[in-house]
């Protein structure tokens, strides 16, 4: 098995969010795929907020695409050009909650829908979370902030609506505590 060779691209719309290409692409055994459709997205980053009463910050927003209400985790794209992720993540949660982690860690980096997207979404644990500063929101967010106790959070699959890029989160947080069980939030 090899990667697909693409015989020809073309870049079908383009905007600050992102980009839809179709290419023509021939596989090593010689099937030409005629239009596999590529989605063209910049890095994402989500943070697992955690304050030192073992809380979970969350944000409650209208995902319009599904049309729900969501509690989930704070996160966003990252500004064109960014690639410290730390420092973007640490923004997107300025931003989104007004507060600001005492620490950050790193916890795992995938690929959201390698299928169809071209972007990465990087996690972090952000601890010792404190309001600090006020909230600045895009044009689009409309964000309630609230708290959950991490253990109520962790039981992912009672929330009514779920985010499935969120229970990643979970997951690479829970591996995170196995490594380093000091960091886990008290119940």
């Amino acid at each position: 098995m090899k990667p697909w060779k693409i015989l020809s691209s073309r870049q079908v719309m383009q905007d600050q969010y992102l980009g839809l290409r179709t290419d023509r692409c021939e596989r090593a055994d010689g099937h030409i795929i005629e239009t596999y459709h590529v989605i063209e997205v910049r890095d994402w980053v989500t943070l697992v907020p955690l304050t030192d009463a073992g809380n979970v910050l969350l944000v409650r927003e209208y995902r319009h695409a599904a049309q729900v209400m969501l509690n989930g985790l704070p996160g966003g794209y990252a500004d064109p050009g960014e690639t410290d992720w730390a420092a973007a993540a640490a923004r997107e949660l300025a931003e989104e909650t007004g507060h600001v982690p005492r620490e950050m860690h790193w916890i795992g980096t995938c690929h959201p829908n390698a299928a169809t997207q071209t972007n990465r979404i990087h996690y972090y644990l952000a601890l010792g979370c404190t309001p600090q500063v006020a909230q600045d929101f895009d044009a689009n967010e409309d964000i309630e902030l609230f708290e959950m106790p991490y253990t109520e959070f962790l039981d992912y699959g009672a929330h009514e609506v779920q985010h499935a890029l969120h229970a990643a989160a979970l997951f690479y947080a829970e591996r995170h505590f196995l490594k380093h069980p000091h960091l886990r939030p008290k119940e």
